[in-house]
């Protein structure tokens, strides 16, 4: 009787025999067995070869050699289901031949408050978080960026945080036209503030206020020429000129009713396409978003001109693509300020979070200063161009 109840005893007790815990590096394995990324050669498959793992304080780098004739992008395009297969955020890089996967010991933060510790002396804005510390981006090395992503996920917040640290880092020479196309509510606000130069609520205030910008930008043309400036960069010029455009699809021909406002939409996305054609060597940075990413809202001559690229949460492919020319914003948690900030690849950030309160309370703390930083801008030529003043600007209607 022992013995016919000692298999079924040993069986259960099996049962309670705690399973091991299958490692980071066994599940990379199975991932790349289950997708089947590798080479069928014969009868079997050759699958990414493990050739070293590095433990470093912040993460575990894992090296692997690759079978002849599997593209990066193959991993690029699993980069979700490997960091949803290990539950944990991770990094992919391409070099000399060798796949290297980070897998990173903690998570991004959900979410990071601004504070004026960002704050730089240039003409940085601090993008977001990601594992390897705060990345800034310099509008003096790529002076346009495109920002997509659906509505309440962070576009305002990053614009606002934008607008923010330019004008704290260089209220002596930022000058701001915004086109706010939800009907000036977020930004009519600003109006007050020296260094904002117009605010247009519209399709009527915002043909008004381009077309007053590309007249400046051909006299600023013409002085740079005379004066032998190839790139504002390289001259003694301090001065720039920022156009933000929140919501650019209310631009677009094709989402507006009626023959007047249709022709002032077209005028709109010409102009826009000079700016950022023409407009980044002569001291212009065109932030450009839109919450309806489509090759109708984003004109293309504005798109083929714009290298830098942030994308919130999207709303499909076809959206995360019209962004980033790539896939993988459909594919972000659904948190507010998680993001992808793209230059030369992909970098998944927590974009620090801003609200008006702290604005406008650093800002009533530098009140003087702000206010004579605007007042006191001194031409950069004795003949006083028209663009070096003020007076000239066009204004938004009332």
């Amino acid at each position: 009787m022992i013995e016919w109840l000692a298999l079924p005893a040993v069986v259960a007790g099996a049962a309670f025999i705690p399973k091991r815990k299958m490692s980071d590096q066994r599940k990379l394995q199975v991932i790349f067995e289950n997708r089947k990324v590798g080479i069928k050669k014969d009868d079997h498959f050759l699958y990414p070869k493990l050739l070293n793992k590095h433990d470093k304080n912040e993460y575990v780098s894992y090296l692997y050699t690759l079978p002849l004739g599997i593209p990066f992008e193959v991993f690029e395009s699993l980069k979700t289901a490997i960091s949803d297969g290990l539950n944990k955020d991770i990094d992919l890089e391409f070099e000399n031949g060798l796949l290297k996967i980070k897998v990173y010991k903690k998570k991004l933060p959900d979410k990071w408050s601004y504070t004026d510790d960002l704050l730089t002396s240039g003409w940085e804005v601090p993008m977001g978080r990601n594992h390897d510390g705060v990345l800034y981006h310099d509008f003096d090395k790529y002076p346009h960026m495109l920002v997509g992503g659906v509505t309440r996920f962070g576009k305002t917040v990053f614009i606002k945080e934008s607008f923010y640290s330019l004008l704290m880092n260089q209220m002596e020479n930022v000058e701001f036209y915004i086109l706010d196309l939800k009907g000036g509510m977020e930004f009519g606000k600003y109006i007050g503030i020296p260094q904002v130069k117009a605010v247009a609520s519209d399709i009527f205030e915002s043909t008004e206020q381009l077309h007053g910008i590309i007249e400046e930008l051909k006299s600023r043309q013409k002085y740079m020429r005379s004066k032998g400036y190839t790139n504002i960069v390289e001259s003694p010029i301090k001065k720039r000129t920022f156009i933000i455009v929140d919501e650019g699809a209310e631009l677009s021909p094709d989402v507006i009713n009626g023959k007047d406002q249709k022709a002032c939409a077209k005028f709109c996305q010409a102009a826009l396409s000079e700016i950022a054609r023409i407009g980044g060597a002569l001291g212009y940075r065109l932030i450009f978003c839109t919450q309806y990413p489509t090759k109708e809202a984003v004109p293309m001559q504005v798109k083929m001109n714009i290298v830098a690229r942030l994308s919130f949460i999207a709303a499909a492919q076809i959206a995360s693509r019209v962004i980033l020319d790539d896939v993988g914003a459909e594919d972000l948690p659904s948190i507010p300020g998680r993001a992808i900030y793209k230059i030369e690849k992909n970098r998944t950030i927590q974009v620090p979070y801003i609200d008006d309160k702290y604005m406008f309370k650093q800002m009533e703390a530098k009140e003087d200063a702000i206010i004579n930083a605007g007042k006191n801008r001194e031409p950069v030529d004795h003949d006083r161009h028209p663009w070096h003043g003020e007076d000239k600007a066009p204004n938004a209607k009332a």
